[in-house]
């Protein structure tokens, strides 16, 4: 009996570990494969890792060597159900595996291996094998000349430079790609078109970034040929001098039999000598920009009271990649000469056009006697005279009016009763809003208070007269409410300004209206209302979002014009709708009561 319990318990245990086994103790696999084992330079060629038994598509890590380009193409799953034999039986197995591909271009010739393929899973770390193919060059075209124009100068490190690259064509060509050309890893290379953007526009990729080349009929060595043009902007990152190319296309070219072969052509290797700028002359400020730049300033409004927030918006002009740029501006300096400048500094607006940097940062007078805003300057080191020359903005005037600050000194702290005994009367206290009223001390209040009778009110004749008029009240509160507008001042401007947006509406001045209806609710310059300064209206966050858009559009995309963009009337109206019922209209009529 006993060794009978003991077989059972052996079976038991037999069968809950092929149970785990086969819920989820599956061995992670790893399978990399490549589409072909022999290549052209410039051909692009599939590579992809099989991972089974994971139970999540995390990539796996390949370090991909020198000789190829990798882009990774995401990642397929795929679940299959068979029936398999254990231990006997037939049982239905779920099998998983995710396919993760690439697309490799390859640059290098020769035997090209990329290492195995990791892949951590449960703590665990899993490797494929190996995978390795040889890349070829194809035949070499005799017909076809490719020219690079370098600098006739040395270059200074951080300039950028442009070499102009000229492919002079034999034959209809197609599939061509300029992948496997050889640059120093000390030169960033950055294709870019032509100046001369004349020609049938072709577009062409290289480092991954995409460019348009021009194709047009010129005349070389005597006769007429295609030509594909387009630049390299060229930028050293240290001094010495370097082997530059060869720049090397590869194409299919088909014979006179229609059939296609794969072709290349290649420039010569030319030398660049980069040198250091000079350490002798460098003004205070300096921070490697090389090149000739422009810088332009625009300011929100020049006619501002002190406190009030100013849009300073600085566009630089210039060589790209414009290096040491962000290190030269520095918005805090404002702060030495009479300015409160937003924490964040300059911030950059993107824009799209190349050769051009667009900044802004938030100003704000601290004093009345500011009469501008001061030039940014931009210390760079110009290569084509030798010398360092400070590039600066134009100042902006201003116009700062003074404004009176409330202090405890204004404040009347007299109690009641010395008011009424002569003092300052409740009336011209109305009348000076720079006077604060204040609450006599708890102990006052205590003291001048009495019990509290009912029938002691009751026989008051005023209450009596007023009971008896109580149907008139709807009405007499209707006028009392028209009333307090029309005496309230804030309330009054609000009204004006809602007005003058919907004229300024029907003129097509969107962002006017907008200026003039927001500034009078935020008690701000419409002039001097920004985008950012609509985030404190209490309406709804839609709003809030669709009317700083508005001014934020007019700021950055129309850059300098301050009069133009679009709203419509619903915006404006939307706007009203949610001040009258969340926000500053009705907190006056709060106020008024």
């Amino acid at each position: 009996m006993l060794k009978m319990q003991r077989v059972l318990a052996v079976i038991f245990v037999l069968c809950i570990g092929q149970s785990v086994l086969g819920q989820g103790g599956e061995e992670v696999t790893l399978e990399a494969e490549l589409s072909r084992a022999r290549a052209y330079i410039g051909d692009v060629v599939t590579y992809q890792v099989l991972v089974r038994g994971a139970d999540d598509g995390t990539a796996p890590v390949v370090e991909f060597p020198a000789g190829v380009v990798a882009e990774y193409r995401g990642a397929s799953s795929q679940k299959f159900t068979t029936m398999r034999s254990i231990n006997g039986r037939q049982r239905s197995v779920t099998d998983a595996y995710y396919k993760h591909q690439y697309l490799l271009t390859v640059v290098e010739e020769g035997v090209i291996v990329i290492p195995a393929a990791e892949l951590m899973h449960g703590g665990k770390r899993y490797v494929s094998e190996p995978a390795r193919m040889t890349a070829l060059l194809p035949a070499l075209s005799e017909k076809d000349r490719i020219v690079v124009t370098m600098p006739d100068r040395a270059i200074y490190a951080g300039e950028s430079v442009v070499a102009h690259v000229s492919w002079w064509v034999a034959d209809q060509t197609g599939s061509l790609s300029f992948a496997s050309s050889m640059f120093p890893d000390s030169i960033r290379v950055t294709p870019a078109s032509p100046a001369g953007r004349s020609g049938e526009e072709h577009q062409l990729e290289l480092f991954g970034q995409r460019f348009v080349a021009y194709v047009d009929q010129a005349i070389f060595e005597g006769q007429p040929m295609t030509r594909l043009r387009f630049d390299l902007v060229l930028t050293p990152t240290r001094a010495g001098s370097f082997d530059f190319g060869p720049v090397r296309v590869v194409f299919t070219r088909q014979d006179d039999f229609s059939r296609a072969a794969r072709m290349y052509a290649q420039s010569s290797v030319e030398t660049v000598h980069v040198i250091e700028v000079p350490v002798v002359g460098r003004p205070a400020g300096y921070a490697g920009m090389i090149g000739s730049f422009r810088a332009q300033t625009d300011a929100s409004n020049q006619q501002v009271n002190v406190g009030d927030p100013i849009e300073f918006r600085l566009l630089v002009s210039g060589p790209e990649p414009m290096i040491g740029l962000e290190e030269t501006l520095d918005a805090q300096k404002l702060s030495d000469m009479g300015f409160r400048v937003s924490p964040d500094g300059w911030r950059e607006v993107e824009r799209r056009r190349n050769g051009e940097r667009l900044f802004a940062t938030t100003i704000r007078a601290t004093d009345d006697q500011v009469s501008e805003i001061p030039a940014v300057k931009l210390p760079a080191f110009n290569p084509d005279s030798g010398e360092f020359e400070t590039f600066a903005s134009a100042p902006i005037p201003l116009d700062v009016r003074a404004v009176r600050s409330v202090t405890l000194s204004d404040a009347v702290t007299s109690s009641p009763t010395e008011i009424a005994s002569g003092g300052v009367q409740r009336s011209e206290l109305a009348m000076n809003p720079s006077l604060l009223w204040a609450h006599p001390e708890p102990e006052s209040l205590r003291a001048s208070s009495r019990e509290f009778s009912l029938w002691g009110v009751l026989g008051d004749p005023v209450w009596i007269v007023t009971l008896a008029l109580v149907g008139g009240v709807p009405l007499v509160a209707w006028g009392a409410r028209g009333a307090a507008r029309r005496s309230d001042p804030r309330a009054v401007a609000i009204e004006r300004a809602w007005k003058k947006a919907k004229r300024l509406h029907g003129k097509g001045d969107d962002v006017g209206a907008i200026r003039e209806y927001g500034g009078a609710i935020l008690g701000i310059e419409p002039g001097s209302l920004t985008g950012a300064d609509l985030k404190h209206l209490e309406v709804s966050q839609e709003i809030v979002a669709r009317s700083s858009a508005v001014l934020s559009e007019s700021e950055s995309v129309h850059y300098g014009t301050l009069a133009e963009g679009h709203s419509d009337e619903s915006l404006l109206r939307a706007m009203r709708r949610d001040l009258r019922r969340h926000g500053a209209h009705s907190k006056t009529r709060r106020a008024r009561r």
